[in-house]
């Protein structure tokens, strides 16, 4: 099984499946529809950055089971500054009087 493999906290992956032919000049070899499967690790951080939220996340993919295609590795560096999550308001509790 999958999760048992790669912890779903610190896994990504894709499937890429082409449903249409190339197109361009008529293909006298076929339509060179592509397919290819990428899996591997990922992890991210969230820390402060003033008044804002700074989020980093490294990611990488290996390839397999590809057709019409070269398959490697792809390595993904992401790093975005977004508003604060607003903080979490408690409900006041309402004195019930009878």
């Amino acid at each position: 099984m999958l999760p048992s493999f790669f912890p779903s906290r610190f896994s990504s992956g894709y499937y890429y499946q082409q449903i249409t032919d190339d197109f361009g000049q008529h293909p006298l070899l076929g339509g060179f529809r592509s397919r290819v499967v990428g899996l591997g690790p990922q992890v991210g951080f969230l820390f402060p950055v003033g008044d804002l939220q700074g989020y980093l996340n490294l990611k990488g993919y290996g390839e397999f089971a590809a057709e019409n295609r070269p398959s490697s590795w792809n390595t993904w560096l992401t790093f975005s500054i977004s508003p604060m999550a607003p903080a979490a308001m408690t409900p006041s509790r309402h004195l019930v009087r009878k």
